[in-house]
């Protein structure tokens, strides 16, 4: 029999345990041999993940959540060729029947002045002017005081109406009196500077013999103006009128800049609307030297927008059912007033207005509505939605993260877009 060679040897398989030594004993203290690992920590790691980490980012995914909506509302083009009557709102917000549209009006005021050389002196004689206030502590009912009637007072001066007034009866309230009151201007009797200057106590002398002398009386509001005779250095007639219309050119700029500044949200006017007042005056700075003052005054009548173009769609469009409206170019269109020669706009009850022209019609929509209606719902249900909403015709979606089949919860993160 052969000798086997030492590689021939083949060991027998052991156990780790036997290989690894016993439990040993150093300084009374048993110390274990280390345990094998088991590779089962990876099964550990997925599991945590799919139980903490895919919730996270569900609700990170949420939390960042975006959508964008893409609108386009429904339209109609206007062809306007129509006469209509407008009338004035004697009160704010107040509303007209539903056959009719109602206007307001707006009234802006500035000044402008240019020195001009004097040219000349010639005699004058004026007469002072001011405004006074009227009390009525004599009766409940108005008292009428024709023109010319003339107010005294305590130094004698005597100034009078140049127009017929009504001054408020008082009114009791609880046992307590509210004086009638109104607002006048009136000028001198004579010319003259000694009736410049300040107006106190004033009284009707016609009413001396009767009560109403003590119970309908006047003060001034200010300091009397004007009243003067003698010679004035004064302005050629041709240097006044180009005064005039060079300030005339400046001051309807300026009071259309402030008028169209001042329009409120959701208001318009237009150019046949806006009716101008200037008047003119004159003061002495130096010798040698007027100063040229216009005074300027602007009153527009003013529409709601969404009132007009619901009016003018209802006019115009034989399927219009009366829906949220607007026109999104008025200036396209032109408006032309009646008589605007007699046509006072604070005075006037009601006007009559041609326009002519084509504009485009925008069906509105309530955006908050809509953000609220789609929050939270899913992509599949979204267009069920759009059907409470029959002024849009086409919409167009993109919602982010891409994997999220519903709109965010939060209305804040619903962007609305309108084409």
């Amino acid at each position: 029999m052969g000798k086997e060679l030492i590689q021939d040897i083949k060991q027998p398989k052991r156990r780790l345990a036997e290989i690894l030594p016993r439990n040993r004993v150093i300084n009374d203290e048993v110390i274990e041999p280390p345990r094998p690992r088991r590779r089962r920590g990876w099964l550990w790691f997925f599991l945590l993940l799919l139980i903490f980490g895919l919730p996270a980012v569900y609700f990170a995914s949420q939390y960042f959540a975006q959508a964008q909506i893409k609108v386009v509302p429904k339209r109609a083009i206007l062809k306007l060729a129509e006469t209509f009557q407008a009338l004035a709102l004697p009160v704010e917000g107040e509303a007209p029947a539903e056959s009719k549209i109602g206007y307001q009006t707006m009234t802006v005021q500035a000044s402008e002045e240019t020195p001009v050389a004097v040219s000349e002196k010639k005699s004058v004689s004026e007469r002072a002017s001011g405004k006074i206030l009227i009390v009525n502590r004599y009766s409940s009912r108005p008292q009428k005081l024709i023109a010319t009637t003339r107010f005294q007072d305590v130094t004698g001066r005597i100034y009078r109406l140049p127009k017929e007034v009504n001054v408020p009866g008082y009114v009791l309230v609880n046992g307590k009196m509210t004086d009638g009151e109104i607002e006048t201007a009136v000028e001198a009797d004579k010319p003259g500077a000694e009736f410049n200057g300040e107006v106190k106590e004033l009284t009707i002398p016609a009413f001396k013999s009767d009560a109403r002398f003590e119970k309908i009386t006047a003060r001034g509001l200010a300091p009397f103006t004007g009243g003067f005779v003698g010679e004035r250095a004064v302005i050629a007639p041709a240097d006044r009128t180009k005064a005039e219309q060079e300030l005339t050119e400046r001051l309807r700029s300026i009071l259309l800049d402030e008028a169209t500044a001042s329009v409120p949200d959701g208001f318009l006017t237009f150019p046949a609307g806006q009716f101008f007042k200037f008047q003119s005056r004159t003061e002495t700075k130096t010798p040698e030297t007027l100063t040229v003052t216009l005074d300027g005054e602007l009153t527009a009548l003013i529409f709601s927008r969404r009132k007009l173009s619901q009016y003018l769609a209802a006019s115009a469009l034989t399927d219009y059912g009366g829906e949220e409206v607007e026109i999104t170019d008025f200036d396209n269109l032109k408006f032309e007033i009646s008589q605007t020669d007699t046509f006072d706009p604070l005075t006037a009850k009601a006007v009559e207005i041609k326009v002519n022209g084509s504009a485009e019609l925008v069906w509105q929509f309530d955006r908050s509505a809509l953000q609220k209606a789609l929050a939270g719902v899913s992509q599949e249900d979204y267009q069920t939605v759009f059907l409470k909403f029959p002024s849009i015709v086409h919409i167009e979606t993109v919602i982010q993260p891409p994997w999220l089949r519903r709109f965010p919860s939060e209305t804040a993160r619903i962007e609305i877009l309108v084409d």
